[in-house]
């Protein structure tokens, strides 16, 4: 059955003593290596950090620099004067496109060609509709 052993309370104590001692230096350890670690990685999110904001920086100088150096962009009119008038080509342009949707509602330009006769004080147009060609005049 049971047998009675005499124990020393002493050796016991000091065995527990040195066995808590001895997890108490490995859980420093190991926290110490723990926090070695985290510092690592805190060091390498700062730099990867450092390293997003300095691109981010470079890029937005960047797109600021394009904004600045934008090209102009010249305008172009052409003008037609003749005994003392002015008409300006691309409003002539625009009537003959006007008069052709006007007779011709359903029907899209693929091209159309403006002569200027200002002796006659007319535009003549032939429009390419298609396969169709259709032709008219305006006055200026």
């Amino acid at each position: 059955m049971a047998e009675n052993k005499k124990v020393d309370v002493k050796k016991v104590a000091e065995e527990a003593k040195k066995a808590t001692e001895t997890v108490k230096a490995t859980a420093e350890k190991k926290a110490e290596a723990v926090k070695a670690t985290a510092e690592k990685k805190a060091e390498a999110v700062k730099a990867t950090a450092e390293k997003t904001a300095k691109k981010a920086t470079e890029t937005a100088k960047k797109a600021t620099a394009k904004k600045t150096t934008k090209k102009v962009v010249a305008t172009k009119t052409a003008v037609l004067q003749f005994a003392g008038e002015e008409v300006k080509v691309d409003d002539v342009i625009a009537k003959a496109e006007q008069a052709f949707k006007a007779e011709n509602k359903r029907k899209a330009i693929h091209d159309i060609k403006v002569y200027l006769k200002p002796e006659e004080r007319a535009a003549y147009y032939v429009v390419t509709s298609g396969e169709s060609e259709y032709a008219g005049r305006i006055d200026l």
